[in-house]
């Protein structure tokens, strides 16, 4: 089901679920959390805009959370290329075919 559509079904609305089998009819609250996640327009989040323009969200959508939470991440090629040394390296170690090279290094 898309998100669109589940955040708009009336047990979200209501917090309730009417169940009617085996004869008994009941109502039952409906807890459930969701969470989720959206990347910017354009793959970069832009500060002068706001949220619901950097994700392309409707505000009435936006609006059924109860938090919202950016995750930035600074552009600093330095160390993210520190940190990609790190990742790669830790699974480069058990293959020796690369014999211990650094493959991100820049060729220039």
């Amino acid at each position: 089901m898309a998100l669109t559509n589940y955040l708009t079904c009336p047990h979200k609305e209501q917090q309730t679920v009417s169940i009617a089998k085996a004869g008994i009819i009941t109502t039952l609250n409906a807890r459930t959390s969701v969470l989720a996640a959206a990347n910017p327009v354009g793959s970069k989040y832009d500060v002068n805009l706001p949220v619901t323009r950097n994700i392309d969200l409707p505000p009435t959508l936006i609006s059924r959370f109860d938090l919202l939470y950016l995750v930035l991440d600074e552009v600093n090629e330095t160390l993210d290329r520190k940190l990609a040394q790190h990742l790669v390296g830790l699974y480069i170690e058990d293959n020796p075919e690369t014999g211990g090279e650094d493959i991100l290094v820049r060729n220039t």
